[in-house]
């Protein structure tokens, strides 16, 4: 089975449209993937918890969140939020995920 791991960095809008497209698409199709929520990507935990995006909803309920960074997620004010959510937080790595471990688990890992 294939495995595909999207690390999100930044805060734009459509590209998380379209990571959101690809990774339903894929769980779908029954590959493994998750998304993990890095630097400003962060931002968008918080603004969508209080917004309820419907694709956003179908992340977390489908447990396509991989992790979210600690560190980051602290630094841009989403760390509450992820935690209310229930969210996976990860600071393996001076307090950032770890990627050796989906490296490991066989994930191609994408950073966006």
């Amino acid at each position: 089975m294939n495995k595909q791991l999207f690390v999100l960095f930044n805060n734009n809008k459509g590209i998380f449209t379209h990571i959101l497209l690809n990774v339903f698409d894929l769980a779908e199709k029954g590959y493994e993937v998750g998304v993990i929520f890095e630097s400003e990507a962060c931002k968008l935990i918080s603004e969508y918890e209080n917004k309820k995006y419907e694709k956003f909803e179908q992340l977390k309920e489908k447990k396509l969140i991989a992790a979210v960074c600690e560190v980051c997620a602290r630094a841009m004010g989403a760390l509450e939020s992820a935690q209310r959510q229930g969210l996976p937080i990860d600071g393996t790595l001076h307090g950032h995920p770890r990627l050796e471990s989906w490296i490991k688990a066989d994930f191609q890992v994408m950073l966006i």
